[in-house]
């Protein structure tokens, strides 16, 4: 089942939540970054790609590569 937009963003709204846990807790990191990419990342992999986090070594899975490093801990909560 796909998601719906709300689904997603009350999803985005838990990750922004996360990120800002996340970082502040590690004393390290760029907020910004991260925060203005979850969008992104959430419909990403919340909606398009196809995964498993169970099965990382499954050949069909997409792959997702984040060129802008300061929008890790995005990737990471997601």
């Amino acid at each position: 089942m796909k998601a719906t937009i709300a689904d997603l963003a009350d999803k985005a709204r838990e990750l922004r939540v996360a990120i800002v846990r996340t970082l502040h807790k590690s004393q390290s990191g760029h907020t910004g970054g991260s925060l203005s990419a979850i969008d992104m990342v959430t419909a990403l992999y919340f909606s398009k790609m196809r995964h498993d986090p169970a099965n990382p070594d499954w050949a069909e899975r997409d792959r997702f590569v984040l060129s802008k490093g300061h929008a890790a801990p995005a990737q990471y909560v997601a």
